[in-house]
C-alpha cells in the first residue's frame, strides 16, 4: 500500500490541486443516505473521471476503511489526498469533503426543524434511496468481476456467500471479516500457484516417460520378429515376408540360353 501511495504521489504531482478539491466537494454535497453511499461517488471520481488509481486498489481502500473505526467518507478522502499530494493533500481533501455540508448545516439549521416533517423532503429522501442501492449493487458486481479474475469465479462466489453470512446473520464485526479475507487470500494464491506448478511438472514427466511410437504403423516391432525388409526399389515387385529372394539375373539367364544352343 505504501508503494502504491508513493507511485500515486509521483503521478499526482502533475495533477492540479483544483481537481482534488472539486472531486471532494462533489462527493460531499451529492452524498445521501450515510457513509456507504459515498463509495460509488468516490470511485467515479478517483477511478473513472481522473484515473488516479485502478479498481483493485480502490477495493483495497474500501476494505481497509471499513475495518478501521470512524466514518468511511473522511477516511477515503484522506487517503486519496495523501496518495496524490501527501499529508497536506490529505488535510485539504478532508476539509473539501466535509466543509460544504457542514457550512450548509450551520446556515440552514433554523429551517431544518421546519423541514424535517415536510412531505416533500421525506419524498425526496425516499426517492434517492433506491438509486443509492443500485449504485452500490453495480459497484459490488464490478468488484466481484475483478475478484473472480484473481480467485476464480467459484472461490469468489463462495467467499462472497461466506462474507454475507458472517456480516449479516452472524453479526461478525467487519474488521474481523476483512482480516480473515486478507489471511485467506495470501494463502490461497500461494497454494494455487503450488498446485499449478506440480501439475505442470507431472504432465511434463508423463510425457517424458511415455513409450515412443513405432515406425510407420505407430506400434513397436515384436521382440521375436525377424529383420524388417527394406522398402522395394523402383521397378521391383514387393515380396511377401519369408519368401526367398530370386537370385537370378538377366545375365545368368542369357548365359544359360547360350550353353543350350551350343549343345544343340
Amino acid at each position: 500500500m505504501e508503494n502504491a501511495a508513493s507511485k500515486g504521489r509521483a503521478a499526482g504531482g502533475a495533477a492540479p490541486w483544483w481537481n482534488l478539491i472539486v472531486a471532494m466537494v462533489r462527493t460531499g454535497i451529492f452524498t445521501y443516505g450515510g457513509g456507504p453511499s459515498v463509495i460509488p461517488l468516490m470511485r467515479h471520481e478517483a477511478v473513472r473521471r481522473y484515473g488516479w488509481m485502478a479498481d483493485d486498489e480502490f477495493g483495497e481502500i474500501v476494505a481497509l476503511a471499513n475495518a478501521l473505526p470512524g466514518p468511511i467518507a473522511t477516511k477515503m478522502a484522506a487517503y486519496l489526498g495523501y496518495r496524490l499530494k501527501g499529508a497536506v493533500g490529505a488535510a485539504v481533501a478532508v476539509v473539501a469533503h466535509i466543509l460544504p455540508t457542514s457550512a450548509a448545516m450551520v446556515v440552514l439549521l433554523g429551517s431544518l426543524y421546519a423541514l424535517q416533517h415536510s412531505a416533500v423532503v421525506a419524498g425526496m429522501i425516499a426517492a434517492v434511496k433506491p438509486v443509492i442501492v443500485v449504485m452500490l449493487a453495480v459497484m459490488a458486481y464490478e468488484f466481484g468481476a475483478v475478484a473472480s479474475r484473481g480467485l476464480g469465479w467459484r472461490m469468489a462466489l463462495a467467499a462472497g456467500v461466506v462474507a454475507f453470512l458472517l456480516l449479516g446473520p452472524a453479526g461478525v464485526h467487519p474488521a474481523l471479516v476483512v482480516l480473515a479475507a486478507l489471511l485467506y487470500g495470501s494463502v490461497h494464491l500461494r497454494v494455487t500457484d503450488l498446485i499449478r506448478t506440480r501439475r505442470r511438472g507431472m504432465a511434463a514427466h508423463s510425457e517424458e516417460t511415455a513409450e515412443p511410437p513405432g515406425v510407420g504403423s505407430g506400434e513397436r516391432p515384436h521382440p521375436g520378429a525377424g529383420p524388417v525388409d527394406p522398402p522395394p526399389e523402383e521397378g521391383e515387385e514387393r515380396r511377401e515376408p519369408g519368401t526367398p529372394k530370386d537370385r537370378s539375373s538377366p545375365e545368368s539367364s542369357s548365359s544359360g540360353d547360350g550353353k543350350e544352343a551350343s549343345l544343340r
